[in-house]
């Protein structure tokens, strides 16, 4: 009979889910739920001094977020001291552990080599004379990190031990520890490291590594997943994922030995078509939390599908485009320097055209405007640049805006009309 697999997320709660726990969590849901398995999580947390509630709180906040939810209720090796300190007896009863000042020490089996079969790596091999005898309980009576996580992983049938690369040392102590213990050995399979881009383990100097941070900013979970899952796995060119699409052509054996760079521009890319992808009421949903923070919200807008739609491919996250948005809405306190000085205060005389034309126009629609662009065209003898970009400014504080005619139509008119008479004045100022 074929055991069924069951992987493990086991994050130490002395600080936030970062980047790369959160790529070691994704790898072991999608390689069990890949193979019908079970997927659990495991809350390490036998360092007393640096272990916190809220950390363990914060944890399991992201991975919710993410939707890497565990198949039972995670447990806390903090409480299963019992268990250790059984097994530790057991061990010296047997002959294969033995006080040393206080703490107990596995006896090393220094003859020979120890074979890890990793599934990215290959057989890697470790000769057994390089080991010092293991410490598996320390003199207060606390487990070390090996023993409780030998134990832990054959109490709850873990079949595959997916973690970072920086694991492999380790392993064959623990693979000591259960031929000691008489356990059945797990299969591993160790990760490339999650690198910056100038190729060191990623860090805050990098980009923000805590997963909150990017829920905060407006980072969609699926386009976090499709991110970090491509680090250190492909499958061809294809750059954008479902979670279903990825478990269903996920092959852990095309894991990438080399170490994977966290690229936030590939992150902004993705996260731009996953934002695409969602419906009108989705976006307006998803960003509503945003627009209260920019002190705004898009109830009272005569066209809120337009606007958000037009907008989506504005900003990297829903935190940029509600910022971009906000002057559709919202009045604007300063307009950009260089755009007021290169575009507006010599263009008064397209000002004064789009104001006479715009004040009887009681059809407030992007045919109007196309209509009166034109005329604009015909009659002011400028390129598009010249006409379009001073209004821009003058409507939005700025250049950048969608296309001019929506660009007024989802600007409402008497709103659009006070900012051209406020264009206006400054130019007369200038």
């Amino acid at each position: 009979m074929v055991k069924e697999v069951v992987t493990r997320f086991a994050p130490s709660p002395t600080g936030y889910l970062h980047i790369g726990g959160v790529r070691t969590a994704l790898f072991n849901y999608i390689f069990a739920k890949k193979n019908q398995g079970k997927f659990l999580v495991r809350i390490e947390d036998t360092d007393k001094e640096r272990s916190e509630e809220q950390f363990i709180e914060a944890i399991m906040e992201g991975l919710d977020w993410v939707g890497l939810n565990p198949d039972f209720e995670p447990i806390k090796q903090s409480e299963r001291f019992d268990m250790y300190k059984e097994e530790a007896t057991r061990l010296m009863d047997l002959g294969e552990a033995y006080e040393d000042e206080g703490a107990v020490r596995l006896k090393v089996k220094r003859e020979g080599s120890t074979l890890v079969k990793d599934l990215v790596y290959g057989d890697i091999e470790f000769l057994n004379s390089e080991l010092d005898d293991i410490v598996i309980l320390r003199s207060d009576g606390s487990p070390t990190y090996h023993f409780c996580n030998v134990i832990d992983d054959n109490s709850q049938g873990v079949s595959h031990i997916i973690r970072g690369e920086d694991h492999l040392p380790n392993t064959p102590k623990q693979i000591q520890i259960v031929n000691a213990l008489g356990y059945k050995e797990f299969q591993y399979a160790h990760l490339p490291l999650v690198l910056g881009e100038d190729k060191k383990r990623l860090s805050k100097r990098h980009a923000a590594t805590d997963l909150m941070a990017y829920k905060n900013l407006g980072y969609l979970p699926e386009a976090v997943k499709n991110t970090l899952t491509r680090l250190g796995w492909s499958k061809g060119d294809k750059e954008i994922f479902t979670i279903s699409e990825i478990i269903n052509t996920f092959d852990i054996k095309d894991v990438s030995r080399s170490g994977a760079v966290f690229d936030i521009g590939k992150m902004n890319f993705v996260n731009q078509h996953h934002l695409s992808s969602l419906t009108d009421e989705e976006l307006i949903k998803l960003i509503k939390p945003f627009n209260e923070m920019n002190n705004f919200d898009l109830s009272n807008h005569h066209d809120p599908k337009k606007l958000i739609r037009l907008c989506v491919t504005s900003g990297n996250n829903l935190s940029e485009i509600s910022k971009f948005i906000q002057p559709f809405v919202n009045d604007f306190e300063n307009y950009n320097e260089d755009d007021l000085n290169k575009h507006l205060l010599e263009s008064g005389d397209v000002i004064d055209f789009f104001l006479s034309e715009l004040v009887g126009i009681d059809d407030w629609s992007e045919e109007s405007f196309e209509s009166v662009i034109n005329k604009a065209l015909e009659e002011l003898k400028l390129p598009m640049p010249k006409i379009g970009l001073p209004i821009r400014v003058a409507l939005l504080g700025r250049k950048n805006s969608p296309h001019l005619s929506s660009t007024i139509y989802l600007i409402a008119k008497e709103i659009a009309l006070s900012r051209l008479e406020k264009a206006k004045k400054v130019i007369s100022e200038h």
